[in-house]
């Protein structure tokens, strides 16, 4: 939990609730008026930890899903440009975008390609996504991807991809955000992550 949010993360109850259960478990029988309600109160708590770990898992699926989103509407869209193969150039921008090798986001896919990562890196200048909470009639956030590109400096375009997206996809920091208030989120890609 950040000092200035007091807000607890869902790490901070996950790891609150392991404790409380190792204090029970450990703890004396003796100190409860009725060994049930121990019981009971055990399997309570070890109901919400495994909810917690669920939901743990949930918003890392949800948040997996949106960045294969995000790469796949540049890959899609610099494919068109290009005149490349989408699933080449989709394997080329999780290379360009993670700093680490990321096996959930390539799996099943065939190896980067160095021909089309060294066309693609030079093609794209910037990639930049924004997600705004709703605005006016829009009552779901939206997310903008921004691609600054060209062959050559004096030759550079920008092309944005917009669409709705239902809160439960966001990223769990950027849903946090916007439902706080905060007018936008960004986020530059690349090059690398700002």
């Amino acid at each position: 939990m950040s000092k200035t949010d007091p807000t607890p993360s869902l790490d901070d109850v996950r790891e609150t609730l392991a404790n409380i259960v190792r204090l029970v478990e450990r703890g004396s029988v003796d100190h409860w008026p009725n060994p049930v309600l121990r019981e009971l109160a055990l399997a309570l708590l070890r109901k919400l930890l495994k909810l917690t770990d669920h939901a743990q898992r949930s918003m890392r699926d949800a948040e997996l899903a949106e960045t294969q989103a995000v790469y796949g509407l540049v890959a899609h869209k610099a494919s068109e440009l290009l005149a490349l193969p989408e699933a080449a150039v989709y394997r080329a921008v999780v290379s360009m975008c993670e700093k680490v090798e990321s096996p959930t986001l390539t799996d099943g896919l065939p190896p980067l390609d160095p021909g089309v990562a060294d066309r693609l890196s030079r093609f794209l200048v910037r990639i930049v996504v924004v997600y705004r909470g709703h605005e006016g009639d829009r009552d779901t956030p939206q997310r903008t991807v921004r691609l600054v590109h060209g062959h050559s400096p004096g030759d550079l375009r920008e092309t944005e991809i917009s669409q709705n997206v239902g809160y439960e996809r966001l990223p769990d920091d950027v849903r946090v955000d916007l439902m706080k208030g905060i007018e936008q989120v960004q986020f530059q890609l690349f090059p690398g992550r700002a």
